[in-house]
């Protein structure tokens, strides 16, 4: 008496390709509109390029000579302003907050001193990443710039 349980094997890679076959034809692509999509990716990046207007020395207006000739300023303002004017067009894109770490610290430094300012530059510098983000509220964006208001004025 033959087992009705043992059966004959079959192909089954073709099988399985006839299978994924006829799935794959009756399937349905998602449509994609190229020009649209292209002109909304444009748009968005002409939102992020950072503006390319030199920006100011921090002690240029200083009526005191003793900022033009110190050494420690020198340093800070040189080094701000390579940064300012080299590095942070490239960089700033991203950034979360109006005005950007640069210019806050340069803001924090001509309001509170060197001292004081560094620190408030260095506080802001630790928040500026995007994990940092997941504790902004929301409600606090600026509506013109994208992204958040945080002024000098706030650390008084």
């Amino acid at each position: 008496m033959p087992n009705l349980f043992l059966t004959k094997k079959t192909n089954s890679p073709a099988l399985l390709i006839l299978f994924l076959f006829i799935i794959s034809k009756g399937g349905f692509a998602q449509q994609i509109d190229l020009k649209s999509d292209l002109l909304l990716a444009d748009s968005i990046a002409k939102e992020q390029i950072p503006a390319s207007e030199k920006r100011a020395y921090i002690y240029k207006d200083q009526p005191s000579k003793f900022w033009n000739s110190n050494p420690v300023s020198l340093f800070f303002g040189g080094s701000l302003y390579v940064y300012q004017n080299h590095f942070s067009q490239h960089l700033s894109a991203s950034c979360l907050y109006h005005p950007s770490c640069s210019d806050f610290g340069k803001q924090a430094v001509q309001e509170f001193g060197l001292v004081k300012g560094t620190f408030l530059s260095l506080d802001r510098l630790t928040r500026c990443n995007r994990i940092a983000a997941t504790d902004l509220n929301p409600s606090e964006i600026d509506r013109e710039k994208h992204r958040f208001h945080d002024p000098v004025k706030l650390y008084k």
